[in-house]
């Protein structure tokens, strides 16, 4: 059984681009950015009617370029996401116009498992990292894990262990990261 994530993926620089490509959202962001840290702060400098300021905020948030304190009641950006998602797409694509391996990725998630041997290295190589050198996982535990990559978690997993990037233990019970 599939269980939830156990922890959000970064946005991908499509991802980014796509939550800015909206006028509303670039306006909050701007506000965001030169200083406005409430919904009414960004309403006001931006002009904008206060439900679509707050509606663009929600945006941002969901999208994780901005981040809401609700003790304070404060919205501020995110300072890693936009290093963090170009990081990713080097990652996946290289830095010379990429190998393909990036458009099997959405939304920070897996799209299908590549059929090309070079492109699925490249692809399993990046969920690889989402497990920690030296640390055994359960087999529920690396099943919520490719899980957050891709629907079709059986799948990544047996990839995972037959390309050799996880290992198993004789009774399947337990991995690690090779």
């Amino acid at each position: 059984m599939n269980t939830a994530p156990a922890e959000d993926h970064q946005p991908s620089c499509r991802d980014l681009v796509g939550l800015l490509a909206q006028t509303d959202r670039r306006a909050a962001y701007a506000a965001l950015a030169l200083g406005a840290t409430s919904a009414a702060e960004v309403a006001e400098r931006t002009g904008l009617r206060p439900p679509a300021a707050a509606a663009a905020l929600r945006k941002l948030t969901d999208g994780r370029i901005a981040a809401y304190d609700a003790a304070s009641r404060t919205y501020a950006l995110r300072d890693d996401t936009f290093r963090l998602a170009v990081r990713a797409e080097v990652r996946i694509s290289g830095r010379t116009g990429g190998d393909g391996a990036g458009s099997y990725f959405r939304r920070g998630r897996l799209t299908s498992i590549p059929g090309n041997a070079e492109v699925r290295a490249r692809v399993l190589a990046v969920v690889k990292d989402a497990f920690e050198p030296g640390v055994t996982y359960s087999e529920a535990k690396v099943n919520a894990i490719c899980g957050e990559w891709l629907d079709d978690w059986v799948s990544l997993r047996r990839a995972l262990v037959d390309e050799g990037l996880l290992r198993r233990n004789g009774s399947g019970t337990a991995y690690a990261r090779a």
